[in-house]
């Protein structure tokens, strides 16, 4: 089977929330979805909702507020 999907490499200062986030979901999901929710598909989910936030909000999204709160990096 082929994709069109690209391998990204994410790195994360606290990956249990990851697997908080995962397993949280799941428990939500009907049971017969619940495979259909890994890592890389919150991840993705995650990225598209945020975009979508920040084109429709700007500088009122919440992911932007959250970054201009992050310490600088060096």
């Amino acid at each position: 089977m082929t994709t069109s999907k690209a391998r990204l490499t994410v790195y994360l200062s606290n990956p249990s929330e990851l697997d908080d986030l995962r397993e949280a979901l799941r428990r939500l999901a009907p049971i017969e979805n619940r495979g259909r929710i890994s890592g890389s598909t919150c991840i993705e989910a995650a990225i598209g909702l945020a975009l979508r936030d920040v084109q429709a909000r700007g500088r009122d999204s919440d992911v932007f507020k959250a970054l201009v709160t992050l310490p600088a990096i060096l």
